[in-house]
């Protein structure tokens, strides 16, 4: 049996890109890649698929996006027990949009090769330790985030960390989240006024807006560096 290799993890940039940087070195090698909606596969389209080779001879590989995850059925089960025991092309590659622990991967064929891309835990460490006062430390962490992380990931996560900031402030309690998380966020939003943290966002959307429409001169890390400045 030929391993199935799987992309996933929290930091889906980098999983995404490493899942179409294998497409492209088969395409590259004269393979035809079949690309396949986990959502839309069932046994008979990968039945049709059985074999090294398709109808005019072409060597192909198998490129399926979220398999995996969802709810799950009879039917996805039995498309997995026939990926994992079939030939179907010369590999086969899926992605994922999320993370599979340890305990999660043990429920699959031991062909299916788990490569989990993690996002730095200083990206964490910057975002859950943003307060006011502390610009030094905020920009030491942001310019360490940066060196790992792509500037329009962290981004959005920086958009959602305020966002979050924002509902812990809510005295009806709105945060639907692990009570771990839950207080982490509660004793951070302490450290900020309502007010301030609404600025924030406010800003947030205008640097969104910038990017969209190409209305700053200075890269994506720079007005990070000026937002960062100003909490």
């Amino acid at each position: 049996m030929n391993n199935i290799l799987i992309y996933s993890g929290d930091d889906l940039v980098s999983s995404r890109r490493a899942f179409m940087e294998q497409l492209e070195a088969w395409q590259k090698q004269g393979l035809e890649v079949i690309k396949l909606s986990g959502k839309e596969i069932s046994e008979e389209s990968l039945e049709l698929l059985s074999g090294p080779t398709s109808l005019f001879g072409n060597q192909r590989a198998i490129a399926i996006e979220s398999l995996l995850s969802g709810a799950k059925s009879k039917e996805k089960e039995n498309s997995i027990k026939l990926l994992a025991t079939r030939s179907l092309g010369e590999a086969v590659v899926i992605w994922e949009n999320k993370e599979f622990s340890k305990a999660d991967q043990l429920k699959y064929p031991k062909n299916f090769v788990f490569r989990n891309f993690k996002l730095p835990a200083v990206m964490f460490t910057f975002l859950e330790g943003l307060a006011p006062g502390k610009t030094k430390n905020n920009i030491g962490l942001l310019h360490q985030a940066l060196t790992l992380v792509e500037p329009g990931y962290l981004f959005l996560m920086l958009v959602r960390q305020i966002r979050m900031l924002i509902l812990a402030k809510d005295p009806k309690d709105v945060l639907k989240i692990a009570p771990w998380q839950k207080g982490k966020l509660l004793s951070q939003a302490k450290l900020f006024k309502i007010e301030n943290l609404i600025s924030l966002y406010q800003e947030l959307s205008e640097i969104d807006y910038q990017e969209k429409t190409s209305g700053s001169p200075f890269p994506l890390g720079n007005l990070l560096e000026l937002f960062v400045t100003k909490i």
